[in-house]
């Protein structure tokens, strides 16, 4: 098995990659915090409203934002889940288990 290198980067490159970097980390800030006032805002709503319910979790909106990302990139309404591409879902879904396998299985032969 050879040895996978990527080319060292041109200035231009290390500029664009850090100015997209930047807009990516700012636009997960926004999306995490969106999540945490979510759940805060329906704890808020089942207190003021006398409920006594467990609150939403923050991993019930983090996967609200996970599918409504899936259907999107498949080409589909993420309000009726219609029109998603079943290629592009299934690509999106082998990723997903790559990640798994690389990263948390410790299978580096894939």
């Amino acid at each position: 098995m050879t040895e996978k290198s990527c080319a060292v980067p041109t200035p231009e490159q290390r500029k664009y990659l850090a100015i997209r970097e930047a807009a990516e980390r700012a636009m997960l800030q926004k999306v995490f915090k969106a999540i945490d006032d979510a759940a805060a805002q329906v704890a808020d709503g089942f207190r003021k409203a006398g409920l006594e319910f467990e609150p939403t979790s923050k991993d019930y909106f983090t996967f609200t934002v996970q599918q409504v990302a899936f259907v999107r990139l498949c080409g589909g309404n993420p309000d009726n889940l219609q029109g998603g591409d079943p290629e592009i879902g299934q690509r999106i879904v082998n990723n997903g288990q790559h990640i798994v396998d690389s990263y948390w299985r410790g299978d580096k032969s894939t």
